[in-house]
């Protein structure tokens, strides 16, 4: 016979975790490490990439985050961001635009929506 004399201070350490992220036309673009990266950027006012890299907790170098922001464009067409030239102290700017938040706001809609489900999951447990 099993050993079941410490299974009431096992059964508070199992939790449930699930992983989620968005695909267009079966192309994954990515979960929680690139809406960071989207909120960071709307977050920054100024439009600076390195200063919204730099919003806690940190993502990414500055070269992966721009690899992120390529790769949602290759794969849905259009690009999350708008750029340009001129920013503080010379360089140049970013911005989410419409397709940028709209991809956010898909997330944080199916992230809330996930929330929910787990923390009715966890109550019933």
């Amino acid at each position: 016979m099993e050993d079941v004399s410490n299974i009431e201070e096992l059964k508070p350490k199992i939790d449930i975790r699930v992983k989620f992220w968005l695909e267009f036309d079966n192309k994954k673009l990515g979960g929680s490490g690139w809406t960071k990266l989207l909120e960071n950027i709307d977050k920054n006012k100024d439009g600076s990439l390195t200063q919204a890299l730099n919003i806690k907790p940190k993502a990414y170098s500055y070269k992966y985050a721009w690899n992120i922001l390529k790769r949602i464009e290759e794969r849905t067409g259009m690009s999350p961001v708008i750029t340009g030239k001129g920013g503080r102290g010379g360089g140049g700017w970013i911005k989410l635009n419409d397709w940028g938040k709209y991809l956010l706001k898909v997330y944080k809609d199916y992230e809330k929506d996930l929330n929910k489900i787990l923390n009715k999951i966890e109550k019933s447990a």
